[in-house]
């Protein structure tokens, strides 16, 4: 255990002393006191091997079987981190390996509208089987046009289109006349009253997606996703959402809506409204974002023909609709 060293230091399992601590361990082993100062005390004393009393304000040989067993104690304990470390470095280079074998180019950011739409446009133009969208936020009049001049030609091609709407689309022209034409060449669409994920999906080849790295989600940038393991899963959140929503046929509204300019949830945003609560606490009383509850608000202005919340609680408190339950 014990092996001679560089300049006849004795070497204790690797810990190394030089010829001045080595004769000052002999002194202190028997019984002589060091003082701290003399040579190679510095060696002793950051070791452990020789221990301060205060009440004779020297130094005197430690107790070696006790320091042993500390030593031993404070070895294992680094050993033990040695071990550790080696083991979570182990599960890192593992987990690398597996993301290197499933590396492929699957997620792309578009950054812009126009990057955004030239992706869009070129995977739809190649869509064979059948299109999924959903459309939380208002569709403007002019982007519905354009998109008619293409869905309902790639309809008559044999390629499928599920689309879903919030219900106050219902009550919007540009939409209503939309899913009227495209219904009546295949297309199903649905609405929801509660707020539901944006996104697009072609084929089961191609998702667009919103960036929700920041909230709202901005409207016209947001990920492109080939990745067949995050296909899989956007295609299931649609699935679950459509599965939730209520068929809407052409321009046939839900009965219960009467042809009403409202719905069951602007009906809700009015009424507390009417009860002054702000934009924000409408948003947490009806778990939906402040985007959703802007959006239907935007969609009454147009609706009732009013420009503020003041005129247009005032046509709430003299509509007819208010008194539907």
């Amino acid at each position: 255990m014990t092996e001679y060293g560089p300049a006849g230091a004795y070497m204790y399992q690797g810990w190394n002393l030089s010829n001045n601590a080595l004769a000052l361990v002999r002194r202190a082993l028997h019984g002589h006191a060091l003082t701290g100062d003399e040579p190679g005390a510095d060696e002793l004393i950051a070791r452990g091997i020789v221990v301060w009393e205060p009440w004779n304000r020297q130094y005197s040989a430690a107790d070696l079987q006790q320091l042993q067993r500390r030593v031993h104690q404070e070895q294992r304990a680094r050993v033990a981190d040695l071990l550790h470390e080696q083991t979570t470095a182990d599960r890192f280079f593992e987990a690398m390996a597996r993301l290197d074998k499933e590396r492929v180019s699957g997620i792309q950011y578009v950054a812009t509208f126009e990057e955004a739409q030239a992706a869009l446009q070129a995977a739809l133009a190649d869509a064979k089987t059948l299109i999924r969208t959903a459309h939380p936020l208002t569709r403007p009049a002019e982007f519905l046009k354009i998109s008619l001049s293409v869905d309902i030609p790639r309809l008559e091609r044999g390629v499928g289109l599920k689309t879903i709407y919030p219900d106050s689309a219902r009550s919007r022209g540009p939409e209503r006349d939309w899913t009227k034409k495209v219904c009546e060449h295949g297309a199903e669409v649905r609405t929801l009253a509660s707020d539901f994920t944006r996104c697009i999906i072609i084929d089961d080849k191609l998702a667009v997606i919103s960036d929700h790295r920041t909230v709202p989600a901005p409207r016209n940038t947001g990920w492109l996703v080939s990745h067949p393991g995050m296909l899989a899963y956007i295609t299931e959140v649609f699935d679950s959402q459509w599965s939730l929503a209520a068929p809407w046929m052409g321009d046939r509204a839900r009965s219960i809506d009467g042809g009403t300019i409202t719905t069951p949830r602007t009906r809700e945003i009015l009424r507390r409204f009417s009860r002054d609560q702000t934009i924000k606490q409408i948003a947490s009383g009806m778990s939906l974002s402040v985007a959703t509850i802007n959006s239907e608000i935007a969609s009454l202005y147009d609706q009732t023909g009013t420009n503020s919340h003041f005129a247009l609680g005032a046509w709430w408190a003299s509509s007819e609709e208010r008194k539907i339950p």
